[in-house]
C-alpha cells in the first residue's frame, strides 16, 4: 500500500522525499520541487523546513545535479569578456589542466573546505604532468580561480555557501627569490651592449615589469625630469599583443638614475637612425620606445627569452625577467629605502604586500633600533 504524504513529506521506497512549491521570476507561477534521497521521515522534514525559510528569505538554492566541470566552462564563458584576455587565457588553461581533472567530475554541491583541503593538497604534491608536484604558486592560482567562480556560484543561485573559504592551503616553504646584487648586477649592465640593453636597464631601474616596457612608448618618458610614466601594459596570447592597464589598475610615476636616461637618449638616436634607413618600410606607428630595427613591436615571450641568451657566459646566477624586478625591490630594501616608497615604484596597492613578498630583504636592524631609542630618550 503507497504510503500517504503528510506535511509535504511522503516516503518512495526505502528513502523519503519532500515537495515544495517553488516560483519561477519570469512568469511568477509556481510548480512543484521534488527533492529525494533522505534515510529518515526527520531528516526530509527538516530539510523541508530549511527549504521553506530560505524561500522566505529569498535565499534558496534548488538541489542540482551540475558538475564543477559543467559550471567552471558557463562561468569562464560569461566572465571572459570583464577579464584581461591575458587573464581568460590563464583562467580557461588552469580549470582545464588542474580544476577539472581533479574536481570536473563531481556535484557542485556536494564540495566541502574539507574535500578541497584534500584536493589543493594533492595538487602540490602530484598534481603536475606525469604526477609531478606543482608549484605552491600554481595551486593558490587554481585555489583563486576556484573561489572566484564559486563566489558567482553564490549570486546564481548553484550553491549557498563557497566551499573554498575555509579549505586550507598546502603547507609549503615559500621559495626565496632569485636576485643579483647591485655589484652583480652592474657586471651585466657593463658588459658589450646588447640590442635590448637598454630595456634591461630600464627593468633593473625601474622594477617595471615585461607588459609594461614593451607597452612604453616614447610619449610615457620625460628624460628632462628623468620620469617614466607606467600607462599601461600589454599581453602576448598565441601570437597577438593586448593592450590593457598595468597589473591591478595602478598607473604610477617612476624616477630614474642618470645613466638609464643616458641609455634612453642613446636609444633614441638609434631608433631615429633606423627610421631613416627603413624609409616607408617604418613599422612603429604607435612610437614604442623598445622595437626591432623595422621598428615593428616587439613579443613580451622574446624579450624574456632574448634575456636569458643575453647573460651568456657571465659567472652571474641564472635571472629570468621577472627577476630584475625583484633585483630592485631587494637593492632598494637591503639599502634601506622605506617600503612605502618600494611599494609605489613597483605599483603594489599596499606596502603590506611589499612587506609579504620581500620580506627576508629588509634587514633585521633591532639593535641599531636599540640604539636610536637609547640615543633619543637617554641621550646615550
Amino acid at each position: 500500500m503507497a504510503e500517504r504524504m503528510r506535511g509535504g513529506i511522503i516516503k518512495r521506497g526505502s528513502t523519503w522525499s519532500y515537495v515544495v512549491r517553488e516560483r519561477d521570476p519570469e512568469t511568477g507561477k509556481t510548480k512543484p520541487r521534488w527533492v529525494s534521497g533522505f534515510r529518515t521521515q526527520k531528516e526530509a522534514k527538516e530539510a523541508r523546513a530549511d527549504a521553506l525559510s530560505a524561500m522566505g528569505k529569498g535565499t534558496y538554492v534548488a538541489p542540482q545535479n551540475l558538475t564543477v566541470g559543467e559550471w567552471l566552462d558557463q562561468w569562464i564563458a560569461g566572465h571572459a569578456l570583464e577579464l584581461k584576455p591575458s587573464t581568460a587565457a590563464s583562467y580557461r588553461a588552469n580549470i582545464e589542466r588542474y580544476l577539472k581533472p581533479a574536481i570536473g567530475h563531481e556535484r557542485v554541491q556536494t564540495l566541502s573546505p574539507a574535500r578541497l583541503s584534500v584536493v589543493f593538497g594533492d595538487m602540490y604534491k602530484q598534481g603536475g604532468k606525469g604526477g609531478k608536484p606543482l608549484s605552491a604558486r600554481t595551486v593558490e592560482f587554481a585555489r583563486a580561480v576556484l573561489r572566484r567562480a564559486m563566489s558567482d556560484a553564490i549570486v546564481e543561485r548553484v550553491v549557498t555557501t563557497n566551499p573554498v573559504v575555509g579549505s586550507k592551503k598546502p603547507r609549503v616553504v615559500k621559495p626565496k627569490h632569485t636576485t643579483w646584487t647591485a655589484e652583480q648586477l652592474r657586471v651585466f649592465l657593463d658588459r658589450d651592449r646588447h640590442r635590448l640593453a637598454s630595456l634591461y636597464a630600464l627593468a633593473a631601474a625601474t622594477g617595471m615589469r615585461r607588459g609594461e616596457l614593451c607597452a612604453l612608448r616614447w610619449q610615457d618618458l620625460s628624460l628632462d625630469d628623468a620620469l617614466v610614466r607606467v600607462e599601461r601594459s600589454v599581453t602576448q596570447v598565441g601570437g597577438e599583443r593586448r593592450y590593457g592597464t598595468p597589473k591591478n589598475h595602478e598607473r604610477r610615476q617612476v624616477t630614474i638614475d642618470r645613466a638609464t636616461v643616458a641609455s634612453l637618449r642613446e636609444l633614441r638616436k638609434q631608433q631615429m637612425r633606423d627610421r631613416m634607413a627603413w624609409g616607408p618600410a617604418w613599422e612603429n606607428d604607435e612610437d614604442l620606445v623598445f622595437v626591432w630595427e623595422s621598428g615593428a613591436p616587439l613579443l613580451p615571450d622574446y624579450v624574456s627569452k632574448e634575456f636569458f641568451r643575453a647573460q651568456g657566459t657571465l659567472e652571474l646566477p641564472r635571472l629570468k625577467l621577472h627577476e630584475l624586478r625583484h633585483t630592485h625591490a631587494t637593492i632598494l630594501l637591503r639599502a634601506g629605502v622605506p617600503v612605502h616608497i618600494v611599494a609605489k615604484r613597483l605599483g603594489h596597492k599596499d606596502p603590506s604586500i611589499t612587506l609579504n613578498v620581500y620580506a627576508d630583504a629588509i634587514p633585521d636592524d633591532d639593535g641599531r633600533a636599540v640604539e636610536v631609542f637609547a640615543q633619543r630618550v637617554y641621550g646615550a
